[in-house]
């Protein structure tokens, strides 16, 4: 394979990444070209082969962690190497920025790509269940015997609550950054219960984070009233809680997939 020339997002990148993205499987909605500028813009880069757009690179940098979100190739380019020059790029930008480690999720079922994390020194640590609920299909699930109440901490609690609920150092800052992100924390019988990063565009929460399954209805009640008119679903992506997702899923809720964490130091 001829050596990529690596391109960083500008405006007229829009449309080739919209066609790529749609290569990574999921329905998610697209942003707008400009909300994509400004949110995923500043770290994603194009790789082009022979004059030709042909993948692109998507990570954040989580203070000492990089965040690996999207690496896609067109299936055009595919077996020459590329998917892999493409995860070294990350590392090397996420390394200049002070990153010693990275950190991505894979779906369980994408065996090339497990090869390849497996490859760059990642090992898997925990599972995770993207599921959706329809607004118009209520869940199984019994009320909560105590209230549930919500709350949205300032900006300057995240550190507290990313190392209540084990969320990635940084993550909440980069959420609040989104257009229309909010950041919901419940408690429960006085005590921290679930954490709820919500964006309206997809619309759903990631990371979601619920402790006590019996407060389970009382906060997706107040979750599916911050969805958009017209939009039929909330999306939940529930890391490292498969009691949860499964009470979920049995109460009703639809299995969108499952992905494996995963990380590794960076060399």
């Amino acid at each position: 394979m001829s050596t990529p020339r690596f391109l960083n997002a500008a405006p007229e990148h829009f449309e080739v990444w919209a066609r790529l993205f749609r290569e990574l499987g999921v329905d998610d909605p697209l942003p707008t070209a400009v909300a994509w500028l400004n949110t995923q813009g500043p770290d994603t880069f194009f790789a082009e082969l022979d004059g030709e757009i042909v993948g692109y690179g998507y990570g954040q940098v989580l203070g000492a962690s990089g965040y690996v979100r999207n690496v896609v190739v067109a299936p055009t380019a595919r077996g020459r190497g590329l998917g892999r020059a493409i995860v070294l790029e990350l590392g090397r930008r996420m390394a200049a920025a002070g990153c010693t480690s990275w950190q991505l999720n894979v779906k369980v079922d994408n065996e090339p790509a497990l090869e390849l994390y497996r490859s760059v020194g990642m090992r898997g640590d925990y599972r995770t269940w993207v599921v959706r609920i329809a607004l118009d299909t209520p869940l199984a699930l019994a009320p909560s015997p105590s209230a549930v109440a919500a709350h949205e901490p300032p900006a300057e609690l995240d550190e507290q609550l990313e190392r209540e609920f084990e969320v990635a150092p940084g993550l909440l800052a980069r959420h609040r950054t989104r257009p229309g992100a909010r950041v919901l924390a419940f408690e429960f019988e006085g005590r921290p219960t679930a954490l709820a990063p919500f964006d309206p565009h997809f619309p759903g929460c990631f990371p979601f984070r619920l402790r006590d399954a019996r407060a389970a209805l009382g906060v997706l009640e107040r979750l599916l009233e911050l969805v958009p008119p017209g939009r039929p679903h909330l999306q939940l992506v529930i890391e490292r809680d498969e009691a949860a997702a499964r009470a979920l899923l049995a109460a009703g809720a639809r299995a969108v997939f499952e992905i494996q964490h995963m990380h590794g130091p960076l060399k």
